[in-house]
């Protein structure tokens, strides 16, 4: 199947498609003169959009004629919508009028309200195909929610670290290899620096993991749970923020799903020349993040331990893969070799000496975030129920070797990274997105559970509470989920009714408080006739968030100068707080009698016997507010100091940091 019977579907006639175009029209109308009203009255531009939505939707609910019956979905439909649009009205006031961006979204609201409601009413009178159109419906929502919100919400503060990655472009880095500082440079180079160019790359790596997905499940199954594995593909928390947010991890993970996929064309079906992408898939993978050393782990344990699988030991192939993995990961060794191997060390002594903790609990909520708990309850019935799961698919005796054959191989893949991970927590503090990629393997059994049990009439009155209960979970919690993530990102960019903002929380306000810092910078400046340091007294959070939005200041400003924020932003090492890269990026004894312009969420470290004993206070600490939509998101801290006194880096002093607040 694929996108064009979605629009083959005859459920609009000739006559019905007339009085649905006039009902948008109006509906469009109605939310444009309202908008308009509410916005001159100087309501928020959240509210605003939101109060004219919800008269527009009253509108279409009579217009339309809607049921009561049909309310509830006419209701769903509407939310999705506006969550939808909030996204869509957030990019577009950016480049163009905030009417002109209203036009667009109500023109684009009212008809996805209208038709969409017209659809799901089709859906429902189609039993056969439900299944396809709804699978479709879902993915191109949450596409499109993905690809409005890209550019609208602040970066977290990792994506803007990364950012700084770029702007200090080389062939390794401290915490983590080279790929995402490459993407991140590649399309800002061309769609400058903002924040949809920082996280394009993380959406179009996840189209290259549905692509693996997709083929691997089709393959091993069938079309239905192939279009069900792209829907948790896009719904699982997981692989949605992998696919929203930049990171190490969106590659990864785009090169798991690759490395899985080939070792399986390679195990189950003999594809010699599958190898070739093994190779290709880890190489990528290992300069992306180096977790994916855990699968390339498994699939040599798996050619060891598997009879049927040592031959491969005794042909040139998988040593080929070897070598293209070792040719592609060389950039990385490289820059290891000339950095006293200080990434190696980190990622291994650095863990090591961290402080014992015992973490398995919050191993075991992070894997409950990243999945939801339907998502532990459907894995643990594939691997409960695996013979009554395979068994409905009533293949052939040969086919059912085949199928064994690539659960045995894809759960190991899976378990075995899984278990390392479970293990480590035992001693060591687990963090959120570890075992993120690692649930691919048994996505498309997660999938054939899904589409086994999605209409009533599949339903097997025998079948154990678990799997029945698990499957008919599936819808729900796909549609919860698309709730939660409409309203998280309307919350992190237009703002919602009632709510407030956390404080000092990521970057939210940072466009405003780096524009401060900004102005701060250049007056003083001029005022001294020297260059000031900005210098945040944090890790890396306050550094990145200001290198960034300092630079989209002076971009958006248009004025000439030489200064570049991502070299004048430097981090608390330099007074005595680790920050990773920051001590390769401004080694302390290069900082010898600058000027700088300290910058901390608390007062105390602008006052501390560190700050006192390094450097000489010019001026009382000040206070700056910033703010989002209207509210408070985060007080900071500022003052003067000169005459910086550095001492050897932790970099240089051969001193590497712990990982117990460290690199993801």
């Amino acid at each position: 199947m694929n996108l064009n019977s979605l629009f083959k579907a005859d459920f609009l006639t000739s006559a019905n498609r007339s009085q649905l175009l006039i009902i948008s029209l109006l509906v469009a109308a109605i939310d444009v003169v309202l908008f308009y009203v509410l916005n001159q009255q100087a309501h928020s531009l959240a509210s605003a959009h939101l109060t004219s939505f919800l008269c527009a939707a009253i509108a279409g609910l009579i217009a339309l004629k809607i049921k009561p019956t049909q309310l509830l979905t006419f209701l769903l439909i509407a939310l999705l919508t506006l969550l939808l649009r909030g996204g869509l009205l957030a990019s577009l006031v950016t480049i163009m009028p905030v009417l002109a961006a209203m036009c667009i979204c109500a023109l684009f609201s009212a008809a996805t309200l209208v038709f969409g409601y017209q659809y799901i009413q089709f859906i429902g009178t189609n039993v056969d195909t439900k299944w396809k159109y709804w699978c479709i419906a879902v993915l191109i929502y949450l596409t499109l929610l993905k690809l409005f919100y890209l550019g609208a919400p602040e970066l977290i503060f990792e994506e803007a670290y990364y950012w700084n990655y770029a702007q200090h472009l080389d062939i390794g880095y401290l915490d983590h290899p080279l790929m995402v500082a490459w993407i991140i440079k590649a399309f800002t180079f061309v769609l400058g620096d903002n924040e949809f160019a920082v996280r394009i790359g993380a959406f179009l790596c996840w189209f290259i993991t549905a692509r693996y997905v997709f083929k691997l499940t089709r393959e091993i199954l069938n079309e239905a749970s192939a279009y069900w594995a792209l829907v948790l593909l896009a719904v699982l928390p997981a692989y949605f923020s992998f696919g929203w947010f930049m990171s190490p991890d969106a590659p990864l993970t785009a090169c798991w799903a690759a490395a899985i996929y080939y070792f399986h064309q390679a195990i189950v079906k003999g594809n010699k020349k599958a190898w070739f992408g093994v190779g290709i898939a880890l190489g990528l993978g290992m300069i992306s993040k180096y977790t994916i050393a855990l699968l390339g782990g498994a699939m040599v344990l798996f050619l060891l331990i598997d009879k049927d699988s040592r031959k491969w030991l005794m042909r040139r192939e998988p040593y080929f893969a070897l070598l293209i993995t070792c040719i592609l990961f060389s950039p990385v060794i490289i820059w290891n070799m000339q950095h006293a191997w200080a990434s190696f060390a980190f990622q291994s002594e650095g863990r090591v000496s961290s402080s014992n903790h015992f973490s398995l609990p919050r191993f075991i909520s992070n894997v409950l975030i990243f999945i939801t708990p339907i998502g532990v309850m459907s894995f643990i019935a594939v691997l409960k129920y695996k013979k009554i799961i395979l068994a409905r698919l009533q293949t052939s005796i040969d086919a059912a070797n085949n199928l064994n054959r690539s659960y045995f191989v894809l759960a190991w893949l899976t378990l075995f990274p899984i278990a390392v991970f479970a293990s480590l927590s035992l001693f060591r503090a687990s963090k959120l997105n570890w075992t993120g990629p690692c649930w691919l393997g048994l996505i498309p059994f997660l999938a054939l559970l899904a589409s086994q049990n999605t209409s009533p009439q599949k339903v097997d009155v025998n079948s154990p509470k678990l799997l029945t209960w698990s499957a008919r979970a599936w819808p729900v919690t796909v549609m919860i989920l698309m709730l939660i993530y409409g309203a998280g990102l309307h919350y992190l960019s237009l703002g919602l009714p009632l709510t407030k903002y956390p404080q000092n929380t990521h970057l939210m306000g940072y466009a405003g408080f780096a524009t401060e810092i900004e102005s701060l910078v250049t007056q003083l400046e001029k005022e001294r006739d020297e260059n000031i340091l900005v210098v945040a007294m944090d890790r890396n959070k306050i550094a990145s968030g200001l290198a960034f939005y300092r630079n989209k200041v002076i971009a958006n400003s248009g004025t000439k100068t030489t200064r570049q924020p991502a070299l004048d932003t430097a981090s608390g090492h330099l007074f005595g707080v680790g920050a990773l890269m920051y001590e390769f990026w401004f080694p302390s004894a290069q900082q010898n009698a600058k000027t700088m312009l300290l910058v901390g969420e608390k007062m105390d470290e602008l006052n501390s016997v560190m700050v006192l004993s390094r450097s000489t206070p010019i001026g009382e600490i000040k206070t700056i507010s910033t703010w989002k939509n209207g509210k408070q998101t985060g007080t900071y801290y500022y003052r003067l100091v000169g005459n910086y006194i550095g001492k050897p880096s932790v970099g240089k002093s051969g001193q590497l940091p712990t990982d117990d607040n460290g690199s993801d």
